[in-house]
């Protein structure tokens, strides 16, 4: 019983140890005439290593006119899955518990390197210009906290371009402990009941 117990005790502290290890995640994203996505996640001091890239056509290319579309789930389905969001968020309490969860996964984010190139335009450059002028004083405050972050209006074309780099160190321990305190707040039992309940 006792060698049972110290097996287990010392499986526990070498699983916290690992889990205490910081995950660096890294993200390079480009949106052109294709949306270009490369990531990477390092642990344990680059032991573990994983790359993967993602690339498709933007958004606003537009479709062959044969191409088949796929079937649109049923009405039914959708209207169940609205009813059952709908009663989570109605849920006394919730709001402000995912906001408090994504305040506290922010501080457990390191952000070594952030930078952000982008640039928009809609059909009417009037429209861009509104828009912008209502960006400048946030994009400005964003400069002034130290991200490097560049954002230009396109007046004589319509769209969304640009590019993201950025470098993420996540201790998975303190997110573990963050998301298990989110599930077992009273508001997220509540809400997940509501859900259940508008299900049927």
């Amino acid at each position: 019983m006792l060698a049972a117990a110290t097996t287990l005790a010392v499986l526990l502290a070498v699983v916290l140890a690992l889990l205490a290890v910081p995950v660096v995640l890294v993200v390079d994203a480009e949106r052109g005439d294709r949306l270009e996505a490369r990531w990477r996640v390092r642990w344990l001091f680059s032991l573990v290593d994983v790359r993967w890239s993602r690339g498709r056509p933007s958004a606003a290319a537009s479709a062959p006119p044969d191409a088949v579309r796929p079937a649109r789930k049923s009405f039914a389905g959708r209207w169940r899955r609205a009813r059952m969001a709908i009663a989570a968020l109605r849920t006394r309490g919730l709001p402000s518990r995912v906001g408090r969860l994504g305040l506290a996964l922010l501080r457990q984010a390191k952000l070594e390197q952030f930078r952000v190139r982008t640039a928009f335009g809609f059909d009417n450059p009037a429209d861009t210009g509104v828009v912008y002028g209502l960006l400048s004083p946030l994009l400005m405050l964003a400069t002034a906290r130290g991200l490097n972050l560049e954002c230009r209006p396109m007046f004589e074309d319509s769209g969304l371009r640009g590019a993201i780099s950025a470098t993420v160190h996540v201790r998975p321990l303190s997110v573990a402990g963050a998301l298990a305190a989110f599930l077992a707040s009273p508001s997220v039992i509540r809400a997940a009941g509501a859900a259940w309940r508008a299900r049927k």
